[in-house]
């Protein structure tokens, strides 16, 4: 806890660093397990290929298991071949995205809640970089001392990049964040949050 008193009164955090930083230390223990050979064989396969220990892979594996897909099929999610979704998004007009992007938006609040037990701006970011990673998207993410930079490349065209920038415009305005800049291209959409200091 000195540390970060220290660290607080040294560097000035973003509210978003702060979020990231308070989260308590993970602590690690010895478990013993029996798993199928088959799927065994399949996990060092997979982790050789990646470049990681099987250790490492099956802790990804269990964390994305409890950030996202234990309450994921409850929060209504489901699995869709990108393409399927693309050929359905293509065939709106943008006004009823933006309808089906509103909608949706209301919903976020309870699946926030359920995956984070918080519902504040930095909570939200946070379940949504899961998902983008849930999702294999590019990600990068860029903070500054008064702006933060995410950009999210999808490569499902312009009309995707559209839905996502009204879907958190819309969670943006809900939680009364006041200054957001989008831009959608082809393939990438990128928002820029701006005076994020308290």
């Amino acid at each position: 806890m000195a540390n970060f008193r220290n660290a607080r009164r040294n560097v000035k955090l973003t509210n978003r660093e702060e979020y990231m930083f308070k989260r308590p230390k993970a602590s690690s223990e010895g478990l013993s397990l029996r798993i199928d050979s088959a799927i065994l064989n399949a996990i060092r396969k997979e982790a050789l290929q990646k470049d990681i220990s099987v250790n490492t892979l099956l802790n990804q594996i269990a964390k994305q298991h409890v950030q996202w897909h234990s309450h994921a099929a409850a929060a209504g999610f489901i699995t869709i071949r990108k393409q399927s979704l693309m050929k359905l998004i293509n065939r709106l007009d943008e006004p009823e995205i933006s309808n089906i992007a509103k909608e949706i938006s209301k919903e976020s609040k309870d699946f926030v809640l359920l995956l984070r037990n918080e519902y504040n701006l930095e909570s939200v970011l946070d379940v949504i970089q899961t998902w983008i990673r849930i999702c294999a998207y590019k990600y990068k993410s860029e903070i500054k001392s008064d702006t933060e930079l995410h950009i999210i490349q999808h490569d499902m065209g312009k009309k995707w990049s559209f839905y996502l920038a009204e879907l958190f415009r819309y969670i943006f305005e809900q939680l009364e964040v006041r200054k957001v800049d989008f831009d959608t291209t082809e393939n990438t959409l990128s928002f820029l949050l701006h005076n994020i200091r308290t």
